[in-house]
């Protein structure tokens, strides 16, 4: 007979389901507190918590600076921003929900001041009506993050209450908080319009302006709460979504979250009316810049002029009437050309130095001129500088939120100082174009200038006032067109941004809480958390809990399983007790599948083992020797764990002469150490006893223990041998070689999945062949017969245990009980072959 091939398959693999569904079914009562509990709380929840508004708007942005155009004219040069380029709608989102705008958005709204009403279980935020207004005192230290309590006493006193046990206190004379960890209680009464002071805070309760009806508030809790303009400024900007309506649109759909939708409302239109300005504030900012520049060069100019013309006419008053020849007009008119050009070029030139010298200084970056201020048309200058105050303005805005040691950080200051390095090597090198220009311009002027020279001299003169008047009449002429365009384009400025929809609320009512969806997750975390403590469970428990179980983890075939019984008195080797019907069907249905498997009568050895104490082996032994022999079989029964005596020292067999005193060779024959069982004459039985100071190891290798067996064979028809644990790994093995068939015993709730995987570590490396399983203290449907499967309400209890199981009424009668203990019927060997198969 083959030993059962195994697979090699991992009991610690696959998840039991089945054995997973029955101990949820089990824990049903715990599935059905654990919903009820977790959907009474979020429908709790759902009543108490504040409910939520959402406010949005949008705002639709000219990403390519066309609003900077009223019909044909231009705002300064391409544009008001001096800086002609397409804005970038990332960078727009950032600059909306940057610190430095919501610092003044949130600075421009009575934000600093929130109101409450109502118990801290059912509390809703007020605004714009309430019985008292909050005036903080300026320059004046004040209490953050503590709430303050106001019960209304009569129509001109009220009562302060504050307890806290950490808050935040302002330092006026520096804008810094400090950190108060301490318990902090105050009451005391005051009037209304009166200051209210103290080292913490200082401001004023008084009365609205409105008429507010008390009555509206009676048996209500009132209390306010004050905020610092930087938490309120980093709460709103964390609040605010920025999102892109569509990606083909410069749409931006701004939204926000609030208890009072009111309130969001004013944000948004406050936070909307900021943004827009501060992008006319920069453009102003910068035509401001190219008029101040141009002044200071008009002045210049306009001195010149002045001088150049007292000169012309001076000179005029003393010479007598000069004309200039052909010759000397041409030769002017290319000269005062050649030095227009020299001086619009070193009017660039003079923009690119002062553009260097602000590229040294970090601090000089907003103070730089925009390129069209100097006549200068430059795309990649124009979009480098642009590109590089975004940087510095996103490294301002990082840096307070992440601090200066960011990675982020680290990775913008890379990107300035590439972009800063780009613009001074295109700055350097215009610069030197500007100077071979100049150089080109001068060896013109200078041809010219011989020709003059060569004139007579009151003529040539003449000519050189005439031309440096020209010069800085045409320079004035030029600077007073720009000074003029670029007040034109301030006057002409309108926003490139305007507001689409105006804020309003979505939704008829508040987006949180959800009530169905909170529901929803009360039902289904009340179901994942026991789920999760019963796989938990599941997982680690490596008991073995049913033979489904035990077949889906191993290949190794169950020969049997041994069904549960709750009778309290075992049958022995000295007493008749008869086990519960269903038990005896199971232990009939082994005998009837052992016939089966043993085809050769002169292999009729039989050994049970198991792994630890307590699952049944001996019990299992006994019970297999007993039904053989009632079927008429001669088996002989062996006690050979010299360790753990079995039960058969419980009918005194431990008086008699054993197995261990014929391995010694103490003079014992065979015929001494077998004894006959006082019920069941086929049955007969070998004990064994412990004895001190020796070693079982040496009982096993006797040499007389193979002659024994060898005789024993042709006088029994089944050999049943109680063999050593398979824990203790040498003793089994010199056991298990005597062995024709070996049963492995596990039991319900005491073996271990693990126990499987030792077992067929041996079964591979050949120690051990012909194995089988027997499943015992089976109930349910773990009870299976080899010719059908059968659930009944009966187990039963045995071993080495003290507890006792409450028998039940059995569903047979005795006498159908006795009518089936005549013999293993050959139906049921013949069922046998099928179940093992």
């Amino acid at each position: 007979m083959e030993s059962p091939k195994l697979t090699g398959s991992n009991i610690y693999a696959d998840l039991n389901i089945a054995g997973l569904a029955k101990k949820i079914w089990e824990k049903k009562f715990l599935f059905a507190a654990s919903v009820i509990l977790c959907v009474g709380i979020a429908f709790i929840y759902g009543k108490i918590a504040p409910p939520m508004y959402a406010v949005k708007t949008t705002l639709l942005i000219d990403s390519s600076g066309n609003s900077r155009k009223l019909g044909d004219s231009k705002y300064v040069e391409g544009g008001v921003g001096l800086i002609d380029m397409e804005k970038n709608l990332s960078n727009e989102m950032g600059i909306l929900t940057s610190y430095s705008l919501m610092e003044k958005t949130v600075q421009d709204l009575d934000f600093q001041v929130s109101y409450y009403i109502g118990k801290w279980y059912k509390e809703r935020e007020a605004y714009g009506y309430f019985p008292f207004e909050v005036e903080l005192v300026d320059s004046s230290a004040q209490m953050f993050g503590a709430r303050f309590y106001v019960e209304i006493l009569s129509d001109q006193r009220f009562r302060l209450n504050v307890n806290a046990k950490e808050f935040d206190v302002s330092n006026p004379a520096n804008g810094t908080t400090r950190t108060v960890e301490r318990k902090f209680e105050f009451s005391e009464v005051f009037f209304f319009g009166k200051p209210v002071q103290h080292d913490y805070f200082h401001f004023i309760i008084k009365k609205p302006d409105y008429k507010v009806v008390l009555e509206d508030f009676a048996d209500q809790e009132l209390s306010f709460q004050i905020h610092s303009i930087s938490g309120l400024a980093k709460a709103y900007a964390s609040k605010l979504e920025v999102s892109q309506v569509d990606v083909n649109a410069s749409i931006l759909k701004l939204t926000s979250q609030g208890q009072v939708p009111k309130k969001e409302i004013d944000f948004l239109n406050k936070l909307t009316e900021h943004y827009i300005q501060s992008k006319l504030d920069e453009r102003d900012e910068i035509a401001l810049s190219k008029e101040s520049f141009i002044r200071e060069q008009l002045a210049s100019v306009t001195d010149s002029l002045a001088k150049a013309e007292l000169r012309l006419e001076a000179f005029r008053s003393r010479a007598q009437a000069v004309d200039l020849t052909q010759t000397a007009t041409n030769a002017l008119n290319q000269v005062q050309n050649l030095q227009s050009s020299k001086a619009q070029i070193e009017l660039k030139a003079k923009y690119y130095n002062s553009l260097l010298q602000y590229l040294s200084d970090t601090n000089s970056i907003d103070k730089i001129i925009a390129p069209s201020v100097a006549g200068i048309e430059d795309p990649l200058l124009n979009e480098n500088l642009l590109e590089l105050k975004r940087l510095y303005s996103e490294r301002s805005r990082l840096k307070y939120f992440k601090g200066d040691k960011s990675y982020d950080l680290e990775i913008l200051d890379q990107q300035i100082r590439t972009t800063t390095r780009s613009l001074r090597e295109n700055l350097k090198n215009t610069i030197n174009s500007s100077m071979l220009a100049l150089g080109n311009l001068d060896n013109q002027i200078l041809t010219y200038e011989g020709t003059i020279s060569q004139l007579p001299s009151s003529e040539k003169q003449l000519l050189n006032y005439q031309r440096k008047s020209n010069l800085y009449e045409n320079l004035f002429n030029y600077l007073s067109q720009e000074l003029a365009k670029t007040g034109i384009a301030r006057a002409e400025d309108i926003p490139d941004t305007k507001v689409l929809d105006a804020p309003r609320m979505i939704g008829n009512g508040p987006v949180e809480p959800q009530k169905g969806l909170l529901m929803a997750l009360g039902f289904m975390i009340g179901l994942i958390l026991p789920l999760g403590l019963v796989i938990v469970q599941h997982s680690i428990d490596e008991k073995i809990q049913d033979v489904s179980q035990l077949e889906s983890y191993t290949k190794i075939p169950v020969a049997a399983s041994i069904a549960h019984d709750y009778s309290d008195v075992k049958p022995t080797l000295s007493n008749d007790v008869q086990l519960e019907w269903q038990v005896q069907e199971s232990f009939r249905d082994l005998c009837a599948k052992i016939q089966f498997l043993i085809t050769d009568p002169a292999k009729n050895v039989i050994g049970l083992t198991s792994t630890v104490p307590n699952e049944g082996k001996t019990f299992c032994a006994l019970n297999l020797g007993i039904h053989f022999a009632r079927g008429g079989k001669k088996t002989l029964v062996i006690d050979s764990d010299f360790r753990v005596p079995s039960q058969l020292k419980e009918d005194g067999a431990l008086k008699k002469k054993g197995f261990s005193d014929y391995l010694k060779g103490n003079n014992v024959e065979v015929s001494e150490i077998i004894h006959v069982s006082d019920h069941t004459p086929n049955l007969h039985y070998i004990p064994t006893r412990i004895e001190e100071n020796f070693n079982p190891q040496e009982l096993l290798t006797s040499p007389r223990l193979e002659p024994l067996l060898e005789d024993l064979k042709g006088s029994y028809d089944y050999i049943i041998i109680d063999s050593p644990a398979v824990g203790l790994v040498s003793d089994f093995l010199l056991v298990s070689r005597f062995l024709d068939i070996q049963l492995f015993v596990l039991r319900r709730k005491v073996s271990k999945l693990s126990f499987l995987q030792g077992l067929e570590k041996l079964i591979k490396k050949g120690k051990m062949k012909n194995t089988f399983l027997i499943f015992n203290d089976a109930i349910g449907k773990s009870f299976k017969y080899g010719y059908g499967d059968y659930s009944y309400g009966y187990g039963y209890g045995y071993g080495y245990g003290d507890a006792k199981g409450k028998g039940k009424k059995r569903s047979k009668s005795k006498a159908q009980d006795n009518g089936s203990k005549n013999g293993v019927h050959n139906g049921q060997a013949d069922k046998a072959k099928k179940g093992i198969q």
